[in-house]
């Protein structure tokens, strides 16, 4: 059973605003409790020891894999 119901692209937009969001001088944008929640649960983000949200390794991987070049098609 699902914990969490997105609609498809919502948390990779979500995403990748934490990203924009740990840039230097970067307006921060507060992420909605249940988006980061969900993050939290998949691994994607971690929250930073000044309560801002961090983007782990697995959330710049899905980043990555994002990106229109990063599928090949044969």
């Amino acid at each position: 059973m699902a914990l969490h119901r997105f609609e498809k692209g919502v948390l990779g937009r979500w995403l990748r605003l934490v990203a924009d969001n740990s840039e230097p001088g970067a307006a921060q944008t507060q992420v909605p409790d249940d988006v980061a929640k969900a993050l939290v649960t998949l691994r994607c983000i971690q929250a930073g020891d000044d309560g801002r949200w961090l983007i782990t390794e697995k959330g710049k991987l899905a980043l990555r894999m994002e990106e229109p070049g990063a599928l090949q098609v044969y």
